[in-house]
């Protein structure tokens, strides 16, 4: 398909030493804030199921309360990981399946359809703003380029959010949640050097007066090759700068958010730039309640001999949470997104109209009732429109029961759908492809039931078990004749089931163990008479099961030793082995502020394919790199 073309020949990046060698001669000043430090410690089990999330009712509630399959990565688990990127940290969910495609691409999902071409049913959105590619429904990691020291923390549910985040939440939501400014106050300073990853980051944070802060940050970053199937480097590196700011200020009631990113990468013989803006308004309520609105602008381009794509974004959204009317709490918003792209493609495939626009509106309305103390009704529905598939509607209804304090049992039913993007409607090429010019949504019912509880002090568990029942999925499909050209139709339906495990241990004061388990089982059937000629298959290629171990040990008070194993099953169609891999760490806190570290990726094979698009399976490989942090 059209989306291998960035797998091209690699750009040196001969700034990045240069760029390492000022960060860590520049002059040090004051010590990190008290609050950084804070970030360091590990969270306990029970400060764990009392952390706040936002994602899965759109409202602040602690984590032990939320009817729904959610996982958080905190800060102190994305730091002793020793990961470099956004998709990396990802690994540390359970209820995720990542799996590496080549240097800068990767293909994540929840509940199944994973692979580059499919994994378009997992929406992701960083501090509100969704990073959905409107070209092909997936998202484009190679352009979100968060600096993880500055994570707050990642929610990821999987099961669909489509009464709460609206189209396109189907099997899951990701929801990266930054720093507020005043939390990243002094100079800090990251790098890393290793045999495949190089990393430089400086950052500043500051005040103006007393209500204000802001920090800025810039990051320089070089990825070496994956592995080609036959052997040898697949060309596929690519390196890059990035930067940004963050301002939060206060006036009273109201709280004022300003923030943007840029980046600029190379990818072999191809260029990737962009940026976003992005500002929130947040006005408290004397009754408790609150008010927010929200607006971002998104760009990007990405050219190379193969193609260009623009794309840029402009989104609104407001939103108003009721304070508590008897049994009652409401809440509500909507918002607006308007999307423009072009794209151009000289070889056989391209998207005919060249440049076309996208409309989004929404409503959505969410009642939590209080049926008694323990138990809890949240009824929520979104109304959507899109320019590409008309009104649509999105309803949910969670169940929570909370028999004690360290118990919560919840149950759920949900529709939610996949809206047409571009690809979808206007990929053709003469006489092999004609598009899918009447391709409609794609839509999913979902039942899930789940326990999430501390079975006793030092543990905690989520256990989570679905069915979802999709119709209306996209098939590739012949001519009436049995010949091409083909298009995309609705005629592919079926269901997946399947459970979801993970917990905590505190074996010790000093030793914390974390596991989990997913299975995944699939059924699909195609309409009489249709075909499918997809590959990889329409249903994506995912593993029956998945198992990781996360091992944390704080060997003193200044060193620490972190292990991550994950087991994968083989993938089935194309075939793609099974594989164990172990990522390591060793971490010493020189002083309170610094802090060396040795880490090591998939040290157990020298190298191992996670995924395979179109028949091209290329091998992510084993590295080990040393770095510094100073003032995170």
């Amino acid at each position: 398909m059209i989306f291998r073309a960035n797998r091209l020949h690699r750009k040196a990046m001969c700034a990045l030493s240069a760029a390492m060698t000022a960060t860590f001669l520049s002059p040090a000043p004051a010590a990190a804030a008290a609050a950084q430090v804070e970030d360091l410690r590990d969270y306990s089990i029970e400060e764990l199921a009392r952390l706040e999330i936002f994602s899965v009712s759109r409202r602040r509630e602690p984590i032990s309360e939320a009817p729904s399959a959610i996982y958080v990565i905190t800060p102190e688990e994305i730091r002793r990981s020793g990961v470099t990127s956004l998709p990396e940290a990802l690994r540390l969910a359970p209820n995720l399946h990542v799996a590496r495609d080549s240097a800068s691409q990767y293909a994540i999902s929840a509940r199944g359809f994973n692979s580059v071409e499919t994994a378009n049913k997992l929406l992701v959105v960083i501090d509100g703003r969704s990073v959905y590619a409107p070209l092909h429904s997936g998202v484009f990691w190679d352009e979100e380029h968060v600096l993880l020291e500055d994570v707050r923390r990642i929610e990821v549910i999987s099961g669909p959010g489509g009464a709460t985040w609206g189209a396109n939440a189907v099997n899951g939501v990701i929801s990266v949640i930054t720093k507020n400014s005043a939390d990243t106050q002094g100079w800090a300073a990251r790098g890393t050097y290793g045999s495949l990853d190089r990393t430089a980051t400086a950052r500043f944070g500051g005040k103006v007066g007393e209500n204000a802060s802001f920090r800025v940050y810039a990051n320089a970053f070089n990825r070496e090759h994956t592995l080609a199937p036959g052997g040898g480097d697949a060309m596929d590196g690519y390196d890059g700068v990035t930067g940004g700011f963050r301002t939060d200020w206060q006036a009273g009631s109201n709280r004022f958010t300003f923030q943007g990113d840029f980046f600029d990468d190379n990818i072999g013989a191809g260029d990737l730039s962009g940026g976003n803006l992005l500002g929130r308004w947040t006005h408290d309520l004397d009754n408790g309640g609150w008010t927010m609105i929200r607006a971002y602008y998104d760009t990007s381009t990405r050219e190379d001999v193969a193609l260009y794509d623009e794309t840029e974004t402009a989104d609104i959204f407001f939103q108003n949470a009721l304070a508590p009317l008897g049994r009652h709490q409401l809440n509500w918003g909507g918002g607006y997104r308007y999307i423009h792209d072009i794209f151009r493609a000289p070889g056989a495939f391209t998207l005919d109209p060249e440049q076309d626009h996208q409309e989004l509106a929404n409503l959505f309305l969410q009642d939590e009732i209080s049926l008694k103390e323990t138990l809890t009704l949240t009824l929520g529905v979104k109304f959507e429109y899109s320019s590409y598939s008309d009104f649509d509607y999105l309803p949910s209804a969670r169940l929570a029961w909370t028999p004690n304090d360290r118990t919560l049992l919840w149950a759920a039913a949900s529709r939610a759908i996949r809206t047409p993007v571009r690809v979808d409607r206007d990929l053709v090429a003469e006489g092999i492809f004609l598009g899918g010019p009447n391709f409609g949504s794609e839509e999913l019912i979902a039942y899930e039931a789940g326990y999430r509880g501390r079975p006793t002090q030092n543990t905690s568990v989520s256990v989570s078990v679905f069915l979802n029942d999709y119709d209306d999925l996209r098939n590739t499909a012949l001519s009436a004749d049995g010949g091409f050209p083909a298009q995309f139709l609705n005629q592919l339906h079926g269901q997946t089931y399947g459970v979801e495990v993970w917990g905590d241990w505190q074996a010790t004061d000093w030793w914390r163990l974390s596991a989990g388990l997913t299975t995944l089982e699939k059924d699909f059937d195609l309409e009489p008479g249709a075909t499918n000629i997809a590959s990889p298959p329409s249903t994506g290629n995912d593993p029956s099961w998945q198992a990781k171990i996360h091992s944390r040990m704080d060997i003193n008070e200044r060193l620490r030793l972190d292990a991550d194993l994950r087991w994968i099953d083989d993938l089935p169609n194309p075939a793609i082995p099974g594989y164990v891999e172990l990522d390591a760490r060793i971490g010493w806190m020189v002083t309170d502020d610094v802090e060396l570290t040795l880490a090591g990726i998939n040290l157990l094979d020298e190298s191992h394919p996670e995924t395979d698009a179109a028949n091209f399976a290329q091998e992510a490989r084993r590295g080990v790199h040393v770095g510094l942090r100073w003032g995170f």
